[in-house]
């Protein structure tokens, strides 16, 4: 009974934070702004949460694949929906960015019948979540503008690399850096995050000729 239970707990998170932003969206469209970003905010939670559970109880299902990409899509869909209604029509760029990589990922998907997840591409999607958060708090909070302009840079400039990788994955060239995490302890996990964000902040990816 109890590994039922956790082979079911991914999926009703990702279901919980489905529902929370759809009641969020909801709430932004009537000006309750406030309480909107709250729910947005445990919807960015979230995401970490059900794929921690995932892993750590080897609870995958492909109905949580599914689930997890719908929400994710939903939640970048919506908060950009949300920033340009309100005026930051800068949230286009990553928008059109984002897309851009979608395309190219389906263009691999054709190409090769599956497609993986760039390394430079889970930096760019860790800034990109906390830049949505941000926007939202714009809308009520004008000194988060501040943080925003820095979160825009580094995002869109991961982005770029992130592009520049998947058409090197296209192409079946390698590109970034190899960093090896089994084994190791949550002090040297995080040393080594680091160690590699700071690699693709000063060796942007380029394409591979």
């Amino acid at each position: 009974m109890q590994e039922k239970i956790k082979k079911i707990v991914p999926n009703i998170i990702t279901l919980s934070r489905i529902v929370a932003l759809v009641i969020g969206f909801v709430l932004f469209v009537k000006g309750k702004i406030v309480e909107a970003i709250c729910l947005y905010i445990y919807g960015s939670v979230s995401d970490a949460f059900d794929g921690y559970f995932a892993r750590k109880w080897n609870a995958y299902t492909k109905l949580g694949g599914y689930l997890d990409a719908i929400s994710d899509k939903f939640y970048a869909l919506s908060i950009f929906i949300i920033s340009i209604i309100y005026g930051n029509y800068s949230i286009l760029i990553v928008a059109l960015l984002e897309l851009t990589i979608a395309i190219i990922n389906y263009l691999i998907i054709r190409k090769n019948g599956s497609a993986y997840t760039e390394r430079v591409g889970k930096f760019k999607m860790t800034f990109e979540f906390v830049l949505l958060i941000v926007s939202l708090l714009t809308i009520k909070f004008k000194a988060f503008w501040y943080l925003y302009i820095i979160l825009f840079i580094l995002t869109v400039y991961l982005q770029i690399q992130s592009i520049n990788a998947y058409i090197n994955q296209k192409n079946n060239k390698k590109s970034g850096k190899e960093v090896n995490y089994t084994g190791k302890s949550a002090k040297e996990k995080a040393r080594l995050l680091l160690s590699e964000l700071k690699y693709y902040l000063i060796h942007p990816v380029k394409i591979i000729k």
